[in-house]
């Protein structure tokens, strides 16, 4: 198990759709893991995840040296920006909308809701 989880932990640092799959759907994104139910709760868990940095999680009292380049944001910290007009998860899904279509008609329909909803 601690190999697959050495192996998970090298993706999420360099594959940033894994680690948010990670926490979105992590059935999904660590069924080809053998992991441990702690595990599996520290890749799916930003707050545990940042323990197994900090201090590992009792797995061999684990303990890592990170270097982190890019722009991810592993643990944000800073407190929510609200979105005037609407709530943080109906906007998140309206810009998801928008990265994910496919067809010009498509993406337009999906830039109008977001606009309307940002205002």
């Amino acid at each position: 198990m601690l190999e697959d989880f050495r192996r998970a932990l090298d993706r999420v640092q360099t594959d940033y759709e894994f680690y948010i799959q990670c926490q979105s759907n992590p059935a999904v994104a660590l069924a080809g893991y053998d992991l441990s139910l702690d595990e599996r709760s520290a890749l799916s868990d930003p707050a545990k995840l940042a323990e197994v940095f900090e201090r590992g999680i009792g797995v061999n009292q684990l303990r890592f040296t990170v270097t982190i380049s890019g722009r991810h944001d592993w643990v944000n910290r800073a407190p929510r920006r609200r979105v005037a007009g609407g709530d943080d998860v109906t906007t998140v899904k309206a810009v998801a909308a928008v990265k994910q279509a496919k067809a010009d008609d498509e993406r337009t329909r999906a830039v109008l809701a977001l606009m309307e909803q940002i205002g």
